[in-house]
């Protein structure tokens, strides 16, 4: 059975993600920007499992991965456009449950930004200090777990 195609229309809580979304990502490459000015040429870009700095190399290297988490962040804005192509372990298909899917990918969108901001913050100023640790990214990544399995508990139970 095909799923149904689902229109999604503009409300206030998407257009508060969506401002919300646009300032952070302005803030968070400002940041990026600034943190680049102030960076020693070589950073450290990679971390062991004990969160130990084991790679270095050019602070353009860091562009990369914040490049591709903000392309993310901005996917995971857009999908929320298009709810029935989501791949949700549980099957949707009531509107409360589309909805909260939609809420989803809205908080994984900002998640995904403080990532972006964290990746830069640990490579190229804490690292620029002698103290960086990849506590901080972990930390982020776990939020984004917890924030994928509350809410795929909650669309599961809004049957």
């Amino acid at each position: 059975m095909k799923p149904e195609k689902i229109k999604v229309y503009r409300t206030l809580e998407g257009n508060i993600f969506e401002f919300v979304f646009l300032v952070l990502l302005i803030a968070v490459w400002v940041a990026i920007i600034q943190f680049l000015s102030s960076a020693p040429d070589i950073v450290p870009t990679h971390f062991d499992a004990a969160g130990r700095p084991n790679s270095y190399g050019s602070k353009y290297g860091i562009l990369l991965p914040t490049i591709i988490t903000t392309i993310a962040a901005i996917s995971m804005m857009v999908c929320a456009y298009f709810p029935n192509k989501i791949n949700m372990p549980t099957k949707i298909s009531t509107t409360h449950q589309y909805e909260l899917a939609i809420r989803m990918l809205r908080v994984l969108g900002l998640v995904l930004l403080a990532l972006t901001l964290t990746i830069a913050y640990t490579s190229l100023v804490a690292g620029a200090h002698g103290s960086p640790s990849a506590m901080p990214i972990l930390a982020v990544v776990g939020a984004m777990f917890v924030v994928i399995i509350v809410f795929t508990i909650l669309i599961h139970k809004a049957k």
